[in-house]
């Protein structure tokens, strides 16, 4: 470009002057060799100077505006978005550079404006409720739009009327809050009468809305997630205050029927009736034991003691305690001497409870206690087997779960809450319950792991 300006205006300072040399030369009027001939050709050659001059300082003048655009524009390209032009002026070019600085300072506030909308999503919560949360959104836009004044609106975006603009006044800008598809609200305000409003800055305030109404939207989902929670935390401690009342307004009566009972029985002789209310009247204290123990280990009011206890005799009492009748029962003490740190009573109830399952489901198989110490881990464990046929693989994972039965018992066999309630116990004592893996020529197999010590020589 800068070649083409300067030969134009060579052309234009020298074509004239050849051009009048050569109709004078044509009709005679400079004679060859002649001072005028002379005085045309030099005449020629300081126009052509003179036109490469002024061509050099004109295309220095037009070339430096756009020098400082061409400065701009790569600083543009470089991530400067708010790079201003500085051309004074009022031709094309400072009209070009006032464009571009209007647009500059455009995409500057339209890029604060998306920093604030950012800043004020990500720090909404659904913790803090509809009424804050709507209340921060309208700050948030008056901050980061610039509005006079905004609020927010939930309900239909219908029923709130659409402003009329009157030249002079301040202008009303609303975008719609939307959740999921559907409106649920607005957020309108006020811009000063000198502020222009465009598309693109309607649709930065659509976007503010679109997240504001997803945030409103999850602050009342997690309010009524809030409000059941508090529902089903007073329904639980209803349900623990009521099997309380139930475990211990039942302990009294069911006692009375067990020794009325045995009482009679020994007046009465043999009489398969009144053994059969004793083995009910058992059963029954035993499950309304199970649920009282289920709602102290809840309400994280069961508190063990920690007594040290030799495992082979507490495991025979259990053992003579349930009667088992023909069952076969072998102990093996591999202990060699170590004790157990437990609770005495809540034991004695995991052991009773263990015993009674390898009964019920080993089928009058033989059952087997073997005790053993580990003293790299200050552990005592014993594991009671029976010989039947085990638990099923479907039922593994779910057998310590309250209220579950294996697949092969009825509904008759109990509460589902014995071994929830033992592995829960053997916990609290800082134990664990474990179910053995399946084994060759053995069925179910439970291993309870309690703190333990060397015996006192």
């Amino acid at each position: 470009m800068r070649t083409r300006i300067v030969i134009a205006v060579v052309a234009v300072a020298i074509l004239p002057l050849c051009a009048v040399g050569i109709v004078l030369a044509a009709l005679g009027a400079i004679p060859a060799g002649s001072q005028i001939g002379r005085v045309v050709v030099f005449a020629i050659a300081v126009s052509g100077l003179f036109g490469l001059l002024v061509g050099y300082l004109l295309v220095a003048d037009l070339a430096r505006p756009l020098r400082t655009i061409t400065r701009v524009v790569e600083r543009v390209a470089r991530g400067d978005l708010a790079a201003r032009i500085e051309v004074s002026g009022d031709d094309e070019v400072a009209r070009l550079a006032e464009s571009h600085n209007r647009l500059a300072g455009d995409l500057e506030r339209r890029n604060r404006e998306l920093r604030a909308i950012l800043q004020a999503v990500e720090s909404t919560s659904a913790r803090d409720g509809v009424d804050q949360l709507t209340a921060r959104a309208a700050a948030d836009a008056r901050l980061a739009f610039g509005l006079i004044d905004a609020t927010v609106v939930l309900g239909d975006p219908a029923t709130v009327p659409v402003e009329e603009i009157v030249p002079g006044d301040p202008l009303p800008v609303r975008a719609e809050l939307r959740s999921g598809g559907e409106a649920i609200g607005i957020v309108a305000g006020h811009l000063p009468a000198t502020r222009r409003w465009e598309r693109g800055d309607q649709d930065l305030l659509d976007l503010f809305a679109l997240e504001i109404g997803v945030a409103v939207r999850n602050a009342e989902l997690f309010g009524q997630v809030e409000r059941q929670n508090e529902q089903l935390v007073e329904l639980d401690a209803a349900k623990d205050d009521f099997l309380r009342g139930v475990s211990h307004n039942l302990q009294t009566p069911l006692a009375r029927i067990r020794a009325n009972a045995e009482a009679l029985a020994v007046a009465a002789g043999t009489d398969r009736r009144l053994a059969m209310i004793v083995e009910q009247s058992d059963r029954l204290s035993r499950m309304v034991r199970q649920l009282l123990t289920v709602s102290r280990l809840e309400s994280g009011a069961l508190h063990p003691r920690a007594d040290v206890l030799a495992l082979a005799p507490r495991i025979r009492r259990a053992w003579e305690a349930l009667d088992s009748g023909t069952v076969d029962f072998r102990l093996e003490d591999r202990a060699e001497g170590w004790l157990a740190v437990a609770d005495p009573d809540q034991l004695d109830q995991v052991l009773w409870a263990l015993l009674d399952n390898a009964v019920k489901y080993g089928g009058g198989t033989p059952v087997e206690v073997t005790i053993a110490a580990d003293e790299v881990a200050g552990r005592v464990g014993l594991t009671i087997a029976d010989h039947g046929v085990g638990v099923a693989t479907a039922d593994r994972d779910r057998l310590f779960a309250r209220f579950e039965r294996g697949s092969g018992g009825s509904s008759e066999d109990g509460s589902g809450l014995g071994l929830y309630v033992s592995r829960e116990l053997c916990r609290a004592m800082n134990g664990e319950l474990l179910l053995e893996p399946v084994a060759t020529a053995r069925g179910a197999a439970f291993t309870i792991l309690l703190p333990g010590e060397p015996g006192r020589e």
